[in-house]
């Protein structure tokens, strides 16, 4: 069995390419959780299940999920990774954001149509 590897935060802000401050917050909203390897310096210390934990966060923020969302998705997938009550909860996250994404794209196409629109009318003045 292999040993659990300990990440300090600069090495998980690094890693990630994020900063510090970043995974301080997500630890301050109970995101993740550290140990202190060293009480004098107060040094944090990040198991290789908090690193997999910051690697959905990031993951779930680049496709638009809330914190909140995300969070509740991950405590799913920890909780029971193969349980269909977890796996549908999830997936109807997943649903909502593609319904919130295609509204947001109906939307943009609708600001193109008509900034486009303007745009004609703007030429044809000019000519």
């Amino acid at each position: 069995m292999s040993e659990e590897r300990l990440f300090s935060i600069s090495e998980l802000a690094s890693l990630f390419d994020v900063s510090s401050r970043t995974i301080r917050y997500y630890e301050e909203v109970g995101m993740l959780t550290s140990e202190m390897r060293d009480s004098l310096t107060k040094q944090r210390s990040y198991t290789n299940q908090e690193r997999r934990r910051l690697k959905m966060i990031l993951r779930g923020k680049k496709l638009g999920f809330s914190l909140q969302e995300i969070k509740e998705m991950i405590e799913l997938y920890e909780a029971n990774p193969e349980g269909v009550e977890e796996k549908k909860a999830i997936i109807q996250h997943a649903d909502r954001k593609i319904q919130e994404i295609n509204e947001q794209i109906l939307q943009l196409q609708m600001l193109r149509d008509e900034i486009t629109a303007h745009k004609e009318r703007y030429i044809q003045k000019g000519e």
